[in-house]
């Protein structure tokens, strides 16, 4: 019995990674933050595009307790940051409480579910590996006026996290490879921190 457990695991990731290609983009260092943001939550770290603050986290909180209200299965908002100038934004997201089935098939019929109102003139879905996380999934969602990539990280299990980039459309091409870094230097952080009160 406990073989067949273990075959069957070997087998869902293997699944995992060979739907995946390699996530082809690295972080460099010039176009990020020095130091990560760590959060402890969902045990990860995140280096940001140069430029970009956190928000206050009691705003945070409120956005995210209201569409708790509206929705118990929508993202659990963790932060957000901010760049005033460029009028754009990055939201860090826990799906942890979301079932599996859930995500998955938001993500089998992601142009209605990510484009139910046709809000987005292009919708594309690609799913890579990392390293640390065996599926990334990148949405990106694009009209004349914004873009947003919304990037999912999974672990053997399911979705964990999600970060959504959200700017001007006539900023892309400038603004893509800050994204990329930033997604690329996303990485588990398992230490514990100890407040000393």
């Amino acid at each position: 019995m406990k073989k067949t457990i273990l075959i069957a695991l070997t087998a869902l990731a293997a699944c995992f990674t060979a739907c995946t290609k390699p996530f082809p983009h690295t972080a460099d260092a010039q176009l990020l933050e020095t130091n990560p943001c760590v959060v402890t939550d969902i045990e990860m770290e995140v280096k940001i595009p140069v430029g970009f603050k956190v928000i206050n986290q009691a705003y945070t909180d409120s956005i995210s307790a209201i569409r708790t209200q509206e929705n118990p299965f929508d993202m659990k908002l963790l932060r957000i940051f901010a760049d005033t100038i460029l009028n754009a934004n990055i939201s860090l997201s826990d799906m942890r409480h979301i079932p599996y089935e859930k995500t998955e098939n938001d993500l089998d019929f992601y142009r209605q579910t990510y484009n139910a109102n046709g809000f987005w003139d292009s919708v594309t879905l690609t799913r890579y590996h990392t390293p640390d996380y065996p599926k990334l999934v990148v949405l990106e969602m694009q009209n004349s006026r914004g873009t947003l990539i919304r990037t999912l990280f999974y672990n053997n299990q399911k979705a964990q996290f999600c970060l959504d980039y959200y700017f001007a459309t006539q900023f892309y091409d400038a603004f893509m490879p800050f994204v990329w870094s930033s997604v690329a230097s996303i990485k588990p952080n398992h230490e514990l921190q100890i407040l000393v009160q």
